[in-house]
């Protein structure tokens, strides 16, 4: 291979790896979002309680933990996204992402991997107490 395309290949890759390594996936914190988001916090509790209870599939309210809210960029356009861990019988957790946008719950599912739920610190969370 000549050295001029070594040397490419070699700028194209640190590049490359390094693209991976920035951006928000790895400092996605409850402060860091407050700076990011052009909207005020949302009193998320209230809101994931409220949405919580119109979900086709119900949510055993024993071991609810719930985490801080994080802003996020999304197809859905940017949100705030509060995750819930429900933890029943203490052997094998669900996730729940919520996503909030205006002080409206626009979207709920299952958490997927890019949600990124797993990674999140929770409290406990009592949904009637929340209103």
């Amino acid at each position: 291979m000549a050295p001029s395309l070594l040397m490419l290949a070699a700028a194209a890759g640190s590049s490359l790896g390094a693209c991976s390594l920035s951006g928000p996936f790895f400092d996605d914190s409850y402060e860091r979002s407050q700076m990011l988001s052009p909207e005020p916090v949302p009193p998320y509790r209230r809101l994931v309680a409220a949405a919580a209870k119109t979900l086709p599939t119900p949510i055993e309210t024993g071991g609810l933990a719930i985490s801080e809210p994080r802003w996020i960029d999304r197809i859905g356009g940017p949100s705030w996204i509060v995750c819930l861990k429900s933890d029943p019988k203490g052997n094998g957790a669900v996730y729940y992402a919520f996503f909030i946008q205006k002080e409206k719950v626009v979207d709920t599912r299952t958490a997927i991997g890019t949600d990124r739920c797993v990674h999140q610190e929770f409290v406990a969370f009592d949904m009637a107490a929340a209103h």
